[in-house]
This record gives structure tokens, C-alpha cells and sequence, in this order.
């Protein structure tokens, strides 16, 4: 940034200008006093702050010779290009995908063993479920034998 800290008239105007738009749109809403007389003011000033820009000339932009930085791009050795240490980086990144890949496929393989397990406890819970029921139906059993066990105990 060339202007860093610096006020640049043209953006202040434009900026002045749009604040200027804003409070008279509020004014506006509001029905308070002067509401055309800002927008007027505030468009103007935008108006001209457009005119003005439309002639502001611009520098361009240095284009950037990546072919001196990264000779690898053209295939070709530049000076000081350091293709073994392009081949290197490129070697150990390799590397790292197919760690990755074989984490990944090892992951694969955990998450179907625990829904292979997870399927043997749904079945597992319906075992219970008839378990509860041949139990509640012993209890059954039981009170019915108390019963007539306290039944003929009095006689």
C-alpha cells in the first residue's frame, strides 16, 4: 500500500458524499426537515466524485516474472534453480499422501468393524427383550405358586 496513512480528497469526498446520502435517507424515513436538500447535496457531491475518478489515471501492476523465481515452471534450469530440492518436496509429499491414504482405508476398516458390532448388540438387545419376558412371566409363576402355597398352608 503506497498511501498507507494517507487521506486521499478523492476518497474522502466520496465518502463524505455517501454519508451524506445515508443520514438524508434517514432524515427522509424519519419525515424531519431538510431531507431533499442532503440528498441533493450528498448526490452531488457523489456525482462529481464519479466524474472526477472516471479521469484518475492508474499505474499498472508489475507483472511478475515467476520463470526467474520457479525455473521449474518452464522446465528448464534457471540460475540458482534447485530442481533436486523440487523433486524432493514433490518425493516426501508422495509419501504423505499414501500415509494418508493407508490412515484413511485403515479408518475404513475400523468403522465397519464397529458397525458389525454394533449390529450384534441390536441383535443382542432382543435377546434381552425376550429374556425380560420369560422372567416377568417366572414371576407370574411364582405369585400364582405363593398364592396356593399360603392357601393350603392354612387348612
Amino acid at each position: 500500500m503506497e498511501n498507507k496513512g494517507k487521506l486521499k480528497p478523492l476518497t474522502f469526498l466520496y465518502g463524505f458524499g455517501a454519508a451524506v446520502v445515508l443520514v438524508g435517507a434517514m432524515f427522509k424515513f424519519l419525515g424531519w426537515n431538510y431531507a431533499n436538500q442532503m440528498f441533493v447535496v450528498g448526490l452531488s457531491i457523489e456525482a462529481l466524485v464519479f466524474l472526477v475518478s472516471a479521469f484518475e489515471r492508474t499505474t499498472e501492476d508489475k507483472e511478475y516474472e515467476w520463470d526467474n523465481v520457479f525455473p521449474q515452471l518452464n522446465g528448464g534450469e534457471g540460475e540458482g534453480a534447485d530442481t533436486q530440492g523440487y523433486s524432493k518436496a514433490m518425493e516426501d509429499f508422495g509419501k504423505t499422501l499414501s500415509a494418508l491414504n493407508k490412515e484413511m482405508a485403515d479408518m475404513g476398516s475400523a468403522l465397519k468393524e464397529m458397525r458389525s458390532g454394533m449390529e450384534k448388540v441390536g441383535n443382542l438387545s432382543g435377546q434381552v427383550d425376550e429374556l425380560s419376558k420369560e422372567v416377568s412371566s417366572y414371576n407370574g409363576h411364582l405369585k400364582q405358586m405363593n398364592a396356593k402355597f399360603q392357601e393350603f398352608s392354612k387348612k
